[in-house]
């Protein structure tokens, strides 16, 4: 894939996952990105389908995550010029710190009581193949 971009960042707001109307789910994600001590690029990523069900189901505002994909770029012109914007579709998510995460690991901790993560064969890596918008 020549067209890729990968970002670390702090989800910086709460997750609403919405459906189009041919029931297909879609959620906007916004990071923020630390590049050093006082300087923070904030990103918009669109991530579709099962991934995005899946992503508002375990992470939430303030959760640490990684996450690929494509951007693309939509230009347009109106009676106001050219105009130019870039999308990001992420493709690929990667929960690196998650609230979940942090309550499970404490309990087993403290024997209190042990939680079954379901996707824990897979690892903490949620991918869709190259046919995600379709």
């Amino acid at each position: 894939m020549n067209n890729l971009f990968i970002a670390v960042g702090r989800i910086t707001k709460d997750l609403e996952l919405r459906y189009t109307k041919d029931n297909k789910a879609v959620l906007d994600i916004n990071i923020a990105l630390n590049n050093d001590k006082d300087d923070t690029t904030f990103l918009k990523v669109t991530i579709w389908n099962k991934i995005a069900e899946t992503t508002a189901k375990y992470c939430k505002k303030g959760d640490l995550i990684g996450v690929s994909g494509l951007i693309k770029n939509h230009n347009w012109e109106d009676e106001k010029g050219k105009h130019y914007e870039y999308n990001f579709i992420g493709n690929r998510v990667q929960f690196l710190s998650t609230k979940a995460n942090e309550i499970n690991k404490e309990l087993k901790e403290n024997n209190t009581v042990e939680i079954n993560d379901p996707f824990e064969e897979f690892g903490n890596q949620i991918e869709v193949d190259d046919n995600f918008l379709d």
